[in-house]
């Protein structure tokens, strides 16, 4: 079977749909995975065949920007949906003029995308594909009103305007587990739930330290402390972190990101590591509890490990799900106006000596480990069409 993954060109975009892909690719399909530039070396980094399909995410941004300049004259109210029709409903109209043609000479079985990237339900529409959708996690019950915005006009200019409303019977792959959400872009009706994994680990990647040099550190508790793959550039968040999180006794092990500089955070004391980028699956197994900027790959990993979460969220959609966190009892959040040091010191402390939030994460980290696998769902997906795989 040939099996088409579709997907906007970020890490936390990317990453939540390697486990479904790495399962096709063991099961002896053909994979491809289409992306725009940023991503295309890390999917042939991980052996996958990639396709280079535009928009790039910068050009993206930057053609959202030259229409809207500055979003801070829209309404507050208005900011998300405008940013996710301007960038993400613009590019799919880009990308499926390079994506579509590419996809019905291939001729996939099968097409994979999320709602992040809908020049690929147009693909699967125009081959005669399956299709299924791909979740990210936590993200708001009506998503669908912002990304599908623009969906009915890139329908309308492919022929296929049937698709607007056929699009809601697709599978929709659901990596929440249900203590932390049950809704996420409700509009989907053929919810399919999987376990989200986290983190795509190659062949011999490794920890940049040794099992002596972790076991080394002095505290029992260590915190993990992210700002993710997009935000990361952001040094003046990981100083203030790791201010307030020396006034407790606890290791901090810090990832700057993809292409971030370990030495931009200046010396540290011997408990404190620092590195650029490392897949949760490696680093959260030595970890007591994370502190990130509360991406939704980033909250599924933390509890598929059990871990309580700090979220300081940066941008993006991580002002929703910092919430939908919080009400699960596995976490807190503190805002950019009240993420001090001294506050992120006190709630570290909260999450670290008060059991309950321990306790509810690993409640999600039991119904994240019932969930059916990726091997499991896609052996119903290339058996018979999903509904419901438990």
């Amino acid at each position: 079977m040939r099996i088409l993954f579709s997907t906007w060109p970020a890490h936390g975009h990317l990453l939540p749909m390697l486990p479904l892909a790495r399962a096709a690719q063991r099961a002896g399909h053909d994979v491809v995975i289409a992306t725009g530039a940023e991503m295309v070396h890390e999917v042939r980094r991980r052996n996958f065949e990639s396709w280079d399909v535009g928009p790039s995410r910068e050009e993206a941004g930057a053609a959202f920007a030259a229409v809207v300049p500055d979003l801070t004259v829209i309404e507050p109210a208005q900011r998300v949906p405008t940013m996710i029709a301007g960038v993400f409903g613009a590019a799919a109209l880009q990308r499926a003029r390079a994506l579509v043609p590419r996809a019905m000479a291939w001729r996939p079985d099968l097409v994979v995308h999320p709602i992040t990237e809908l020049a690929g339900a147009v693909a699967a529409e125009l081959c005669g594909a399956s299709r299924l959708v791909h979740g990210f996690g936590p993200l708001p019950a009506e998503a669908w009103t912002w990304f599908g915005a623009r969906f009915g006009e890139l329908c309308e200019r492919w022929g296929v305007p049937a698709l607007t409303g056929t699009i809601f019977d697709s599978p929709f792959i659901e990596l929440c587990p249900p203590s932390l959400q049950r809704d996420a872009v409700a509009a989907f009706r053929n919810r399919v739930p999987m376990r989200p994994g986290s983190g795509d680990v190659m062949p011999g990647e490794r920890l940049p330290w040794s099992a002596e040099r972790l076991a080394a550190l002095p505290h029992e508790s260590t915190v993990h402390v992210t700002l993710g793959t997009l935000f990361h550039h952001n040094t003046a968040v990981f100083r203030t972190a790791l201010d307030g999180l020396s006034e407790l006794p606890v290791n901090v092990i810090v990832t700057v990101g993809p292409g971030g500089d370990p030495a931009s955070l200046g010396p540290q004391p011997a408990h404190v590591l620092v590195t650029e980028f490392v897949a949760h699956e490696l680093l959260l197994p030595h970890c007591t509890a994370i502190i990130s900027q509360g991406g939704p790959a980033t909250i599924l990993a933390a509890l598929d490990h059990g871990l309580p979460h700090l979220v300081l969220p940066q941008g993006a959609d991580q002002f929703l799900n910092a919430p939908v966190l919080v009400a699960s009892g596995a976490g807190l959040s503190l805002t950019p106006a009240e993420a001090n040091a001294a506050a992120i010191a006190t709630a570290t402390s909260r999450l670290l000596s008060d059991p309950s939030f321990g306790e509810a994460a690993r409640r999600m980290q039991r119904e994240l480990a019932a969930m059916p696998s990726p091997a499991t769902v896609l052996g119903h997906t290339t058996a018979a069409p999903l509904s419901g795989v438990s």
